[in-house]
Parts: structure tokens; C-alpha cells; sequence
């Protein structure tokens, strides 16, 4: 039986007891001055993990302190072993022999204390070190490398199981994960790996990422258990342990601080003694999935022994979480499927479709392309498509600048977007969240559709699956279906690719060439996504919309996007790569326009380009001028009007105007409450997209905190 397996089976019987605290453990001590000298004579007080080395009979006093007081799973004096924690001491070429040695101190006691029915395990503790990568204090490859040389000496020095604990950046987190799954494979083991947050007194990890957005970016990967540590004490993790008992679906660990700590006399002091802290942890296993609970700063021998007392008696509920399929950027989670669709993918910064960003990108002004980006955030764009690649430049390290910057200061999920794999991973390196690979393919074969599918698997993400094979673009619907079935079968049953993280891709061409062979290309595009979306329901679908409309009149192409993208809906697209402004509300489309627009895509005859093109040709999108129409409607009628349109910079001077004539709380409470209304009925019914409702939103806003003054009190 694999450790996992043992480790499993006992937690149908039983609550495991995770060990106490080191750090404070070692300051209790009384070490000798000598401990702290190096084997150069240089004096290194305050690297605890030197002390596996120079007073390994101390830290095993500790360890068998535990293992007397009933700890299941031992913690190893490691937690700062990593090579760039170990530089500040001039020690990082000492990383492997003291994560080793760290084990086998703790392996000793294990095989000293562990009993048939009490097996002990060696838990090897990996700290998250004094760099976090997703502020650009470290790079993702130095800390994988430096957290492998840790893993290699844990499982030389006899671990069972990885802690990766106190993690307070989620790319953290991915550097440590993947270089321990790696070590296991140099090593020819599978040791399980066991993953703990610190949730900070906002909320949130120190970096800024809240306990459902942890749930999202781990999800996907092959972990025992995630839970929290450190940071507050247990009255504070309770409200985040309800999150992520709703949300996860394995164990969870949970140990905590013996409560928050004070100033005492210039001394750190933990005020919570062995009894209330075992209440408190007591009250953890009210949660579904709790499995594993144990102690951090603070804690004693004889808090674990009093918990130990208590909990080992009982037996964890079952793991009953479960989470939406989503995204999410390092700061918030963003579901996949919208409710009305769609999902808005940003379609500006990219170096092919836009040529202001390719621009940016040729200069290198990296904070250039930031202000694109954030100007789709503004925008009301759900996610950002992000492509650096383009002829004669190294698409590595434009992606690997710009994602940096993205990963940081963008609140929204990510998609890098790129044909070369080792561009690919060089921005899913700098990304802390959990992106969407934009795309994979059949185009060059099998073998780079492989490539693309494992780093999908390795770093957690959602995947485009573009319907393209060896023989080029699928053109019909029977093409677009095969192809996305071929590849959903490779990454779901190949390789393993949970099918909620797929999103097909079933392509389209442009209806404007006057191409026969493109006529019906519409036609094509939507049968495809209607018939994958009833055999794959749980699979979600996109497009690039705007090819629809390539190479037809700018103002025009609003219109022809606008009205595809709602049949595209209908039938089930779930997410449209789009410039978000560019998205023209039904509700504010003539009938004969869309009559125009819906023949040339779904009724295509010898005339029917014609006619749109004809049609249009004098058509111009309101920026906000005063038609007839508006022109000739009553002042409460334009109020309602403005509103729907989001036009916050009209509203306040037809509404100062307006209040002399029309009572203000009649403005609000009548005009603006019933448009609003309508807005609430167009978005619910596809008809008006969710930036356009937070346009109508804010103008709201600003138009009743402008007539505040004059309302009833």
C-alpha cells in the first residue's frame, strides 16, 4: 500500500494530528552559542536549520517531544531550506544537506514511535521562503530549481509526505508543487503532497488571493489535501474553512496559531493555552473534509497532546465540496459558464490582431501594453487574450515581460495566447492564477498537440481546442465536430485534462469576401456549436468573432458581430473573443438591421452581400449626437433613454434641467427605477451584455448622488 493509500485509509477511522510549532519550540531552547557557528566560524543565529547540523540532538528532542504527545505526521526543521533563503546566511550550497539530514532526524523518531495501529509520518515542511515570484522578487525557475534541490534531500533523508505550508502566492505554490513532483519522479517515488495557505487578518494570502480563488487555481492539480496555517489564530479560520469545506473536494489540514500573537515585554507571546486551543480546533470538525489538524507559532507538546486527546477519536466527515468550473487571475475567480452568456475574452492585446499593441510590443513598452490591458478591464471584458508573437521578435521574452506585469496588475483571468510551446510556458510561468492556453491544435500533427496538452495538465488550466487538423481549417459543420471530438478524447482520456477546463473552438470564416465557398460559413459555424454543445454539454465553446464580419465596412462589422454573437448564444457558445466595445446591444438595432444582417448569415443568396453592404453604407455609430428620434422624445422619455444607453456624461445636464419641471424624487424613483428594470429584462434575455449593464448601472449612480440634494428627507 502507497503512503497515500495508508494515509487515506486511516482517515476513515480517524482525525490525524499533525505536529506543533519549531521555531518558537527552538527559542524555547537553550542553545549553546556554539550551535549557531558555521563550518567556516561564521556565527549564524537565527538560521534554525543550520541546527540539523551542528545540534541534531536538540531538534530530536523536539521531534520526540512530538511523537510522545501523539503527533501522527512530524514536521522536519526545514521550513527555510530553500537555496535563496540559505544565501542570506551564505549557506544555499547547504540546501540538499540540510533538508536531508532535517529528515532524517524526524525519521528516527518515526521508526522509534510508530506502532501498528499509530503509524508516524515524516512531513517534510517547505516554507514559501522570503521571495514571492508574483512580485518579481524571484523568478519561477529559480525557486522550482531551488525547491527541487529541497524535495531531493526530503526523500534522500526518508519523508513521506511534502508540506508545502504558510504559502502566501499562488505561483509560489506552483514552482514548489512542480519541483516536488519532479523529484519525485528523479527519485522513482510518489510521496503525496500536502499544500497550506496563510490566510492574512484582510482576508486574503499576503499576495491578495481569497480562499475561493485558491480553490480554483488548486483544483485542478493532484494534491492530498489543502488547508491553512499560521497567520491568524483559530477564531479568524473559521469563516475561510466554511469557504473551503463548500468548495473542496478532498481533505482538508487545518493548523493554527494558539491565537493571535501579542507584545509582550518585546517578547512574541501566543495567548491561547492547550485546552482553549483544543476547543477551538475542535470546533474545525463541525466541517465537512476536515482530516488533518495539528499547531503552528505558538504551540507545544501539550497542545498537540490535549488535542491529540480529543480528536484522535473521531472520524472526518466526508469531503463533500464542489466548485463551478472557472478561471481566475491572482486575485478573484471568474466562472466559465456566465449566466446570460457569454464569457468576454479582451481581443486588444494581441501583437496580430491589434497593430497600436504590436507597436507597443516592437518598442518594448511593456507599461504601454499594461494600459491596453487595463483599459478592457474598464471596458467590461471578463478575461484578457494576450499574444506577443510576430516575426523577428523573441515572443519568450515578450511574454515572459508582459505576463509579469499582467500576472500583477490586472484583476482578470489571463489567456496567453502563442504557437511556439516554449512561449507558451514562459508566460505560464509568470501567471499566478489559473489561465486559458489559447490554443491547441491538430495542424502541425499530434505531437505538439501533445506538447500543449501536457503543459496544460502540469500548470492547471483551462484549454482552447481550435478545430484544425493536418488538413487545414475545418470549413463544415461534420469537419468542425470530428475534429473537436478527435482532440477532446486525446485531452480528456489521453492525458487526463478534467473535459470542464476544454473549451472547442469550432472556427469561422468571413461572410464578406463573397466567396461560394464561405457563403454559408455562418450556417457552418453555428451547427457546429450547437452539436458539440448537446454532445459536451460540460464543455464549453468560443469563437473569434469579429472573422465573421473581416473585411467589410468597420461600422458595419458592429452590427453583422452583434447579431451573430446572439444566434451564437442561443445555441449554446459560452464564451466570444471580442472587442467589448465593439458590441452593439440588440435593443438598439432597427428590426430591418438585423433583418439585413441575419439574411447575409443565415439566408446568404446572389444579393444578399449587396444588400448589407448597401444598407450600411451610410450607417455611422452614435457616439452620443442628438438624432431626430431623441430630438423628439419627452424629457422623461430621453432620461429613460440615457440611462439605458449608459450615457452618464448627457444625463446630468438633461437631469439639472429636468428637475425644475419633473419632481426629483420622481426622477428616481419612477423615470430610473423603471428603466432600470428594463435593463434587468434585456440582460436577461440576451438582448443587452453585461458591460452595458454596468454602464446603466453607473449612470444610475451618478444621477441619483447628483439629485441627492434635492430628494425628500
Amino acid at each position: 500500500m502507497s503512503i497515500s493509500e495508508t494515509i487515506k485509509s486511516l482517515l476513515q477511522e480517524r482525525i490525524l494530528v499533525i505536529d506543533g510549532a519549531m521555531g518558537t519550540q527552538i527559542q524555547d531552547l537553550d542553545i549553546p552559542k556554539e550551535a549557531w557557528i558555521d563550518d567556516k566560524g561564521v556565527d549564524q543565529e537565527g538560521c534554525n536549520e543550520l541546527l540539523n547540523h551542528t545540534a541534531p540532538e536538540l531538534i530530536g528532542r523536539i521531534h520526540k517531544r512530538y511523537a510522545m504527545a501523539g503527533a501522527d505526521l512530524i514536521k522536519t526543521n526545514t521550513f527555510g531550506c530553500m537555496p535563496w533563503v540559505l544565501d542570506e546566511y551564505q549557506m544555499g550550497e547547504r540546501a540538499y544537506e540540510l533538508s536531508k539530514k532535517g529528515a532524517t532526524l524526524v525519521k528516527e523518531v518515526c521508526d522509534e514511535y510508530a506502532t501498528a495501529p499509530k503509524p508516524r509520518f515524516v512531513l517534510g515542511s517547505i516554507g514559501p521562503g522570503t521571495k514571492l515570484p508574483s512580485l518579481g522578487h524571484i523568478h519561477y525557475d529559480e525557486m522550482y530549481e531551488g525547491y527541487k534541490v529541497v524535495a531531493q534531500g526530503l526523500i534522500d533523508g526518508g519523508c513521506d509526505v511534502f508540506l508545502l505550508e504558510t504559502c502566501q502566492d499562488p505561483l509560489q505554490i506552483k514552482a514548489a508543487l512542480h519541483a516536488c513532483q519532479d523529484a519525485n519522479e528523479d527519485r522513482g517515488v510518489k510521496l503525496p503532497i500536502m499544500i497550506s495557505v496563510t490566510i492574512e487578518l484582510s482576508g486574503s494570502m499576503l499576495i491578495g488571493t481569497d480562499a475561493t480563488t485558491i480553490v480554483t487555481i488548486l483544483e485542478p492539480f493532484d494534491i492530498l489535501s489543502l488547508g491553512f496555517n499560521c497567520g491568524t489564530g483559530p477564531d479568524q479560520v473559521k469563516k475561510h474553512l466554511k469557504t473551503l469545506s463548500e468548495l473542496w473536494h478532498k481533505p482538508i489540514s487545518v493548523h493554527a496559531n494558539a491565537g493571535l500573537p501579542q507584545n509582550r515585554g518585546g517578547y512574541t507571546y501566543y495567548p491561547m493555552g492547550p485546552d482553549e486551543f483544543t476547543e477551538k480546533q475542535l470546533e474545525f470538525t463541525e466541517f465537512d473534509g476536515v482530516s488533518f489538524l495539528g499547531g503552528c507559532c505558538g504551540t507545544t507538546p501539550q497542545h498537540i497532546q490535549a488535542l491529540e486527546k480529543v480528536v484522535s477519536k473521531l472520524t472526518p466527515k466526508e469531503p463533500s465540496g464542489s466548485i463551478e468550473p472557472s478561471i481566475a487571475s491572482l486575485f478573484n475567480t471568474t466562472e466559465l459558464f456566465q449566466e446570460p452568456a457569454p464569457l468576454l475574452i479582451g481581443e486588444r492585446s494581441n501583437s496580430t490582431g491589434s497593430k497600436a499593441f504590436r507597436e507597443l510590443v516592437i518598442a518594448s513598452d511593456y507599461e504601454g501594453t499594461l494600459t491596453v490591458g487595463q483599459a478592457q478591464v474598464r471596458d467590461g471584458a471578463h478575461c484578457l487574450d494576450v499574444n506577443v508573437e510576430f516575426a523577428g521578435r523573441d515572443g519568450a521574452k515578450d511574454m515572459k515581460a508582459i505576463m509579469e506585469l499582467y500576472n500583477q496588475k490586472i484583476p482578470l483571468p489571463l489567456m496567453p495566447d502563442a504557437t511556439r510551446v516554449n512561449t507558451m510556458e514562459e508566460g505560464l510561468k509568470c501567471i499566478g492564477g489559473k489561465p486559458i492556453i489559447n490554443s491547441v491544435n491538430l495542424e502541425d500533427g499530434e505531437e505538439k498537440f501533445h506538447a500543449i496538452c501536457k503543459l496544460a495538465k502540469k500548470y492547471g488550466t483551462a484549454l482552447v481546442c481550435l478545430t484544425i487538423d493536418e488538413k487545414g481549417m475545418a470549413k463544415t459543420t461534420e469537419d468542425k465536430v470530428a475534429q473537436a471530438e478527435r482532440m477532446y478524447d486525446m485531452a480528456v482520456n489521453g492525458h487526463g485534462i478534467d473535459a470542464r477546463n476544454l473549451i472547442f473552438d469550432t472556427l469561422t470564416f468571413t461572410v464578406g469576401s463573397g466567396d461560394l465557398e464561405y457563403r454559408d460559413a455562418a450556417i457552418q459555424t453555428l451547427e457546429a456549436i450547437k452539436e458539440l454543445h448537446i454532445r459536451h454539454p460540460e464543455v464549453g465553446s468560443t469563437l473569434g468573432l469579429s472573422n465573421i464580419s473581416f473585411g467589410l465596412d468597420a461600422n458595419a462589422r458592429r452590427y453583422l458581430n452583434s447579431v451573430f454573437l446572439h444566434h451564437c448564444l442561443q445555441v449554446g457558445l459560452t464564451t466570444v473573443i471580442i472587442n467589448v466595445k465593439h458590441i452593439i446591444p440588440l435593443a438598439k438595432m432597427s428590426d430591418t438591421d438585423r433583418e439585413v444582417c441575419e439574411e447575409l448569415l443565415f439566408s446568404p443568396n446572389d444579393d444578399s452581400l449587396f444588400k448589407f453592404i448597401e444598407h450600411f453604407s451610410d450607417v455611422s455609430i452614435d457616439e452620443g449626437g442628438d438624432d431626430e428620434a431623441y430630438l423628439a422624445m419627452s424629457t422623461e422619455e430621453k432620461i429613460a433613454k440615457l440611462l439605458l444607453d449608459g450615457d452618464k456624461e448627457r444625463m446630468i445636464p438633461l437631469v439639472e434641467e429636468a428637475r425644475h419641471e419633473i419632481h426629483p424624487d420622481t426622477i428616481v424613483n419612477e423615470i430610473l427605477i423603471d428603466a432600470m428594470k428594463v435593463v434587468g429584462e434585456l440582460f436577461g434575455s440576451g438582448q443587452m451584455q453585461l458591460p452595458f449593464v454596468l454602464q446603466s448601472a453607473e449612470t444610475m449612480k451618478s444621477t441619483v448622488d447628483y439629485l441627492n440634494p434635492y430628494l425628500t428627507k
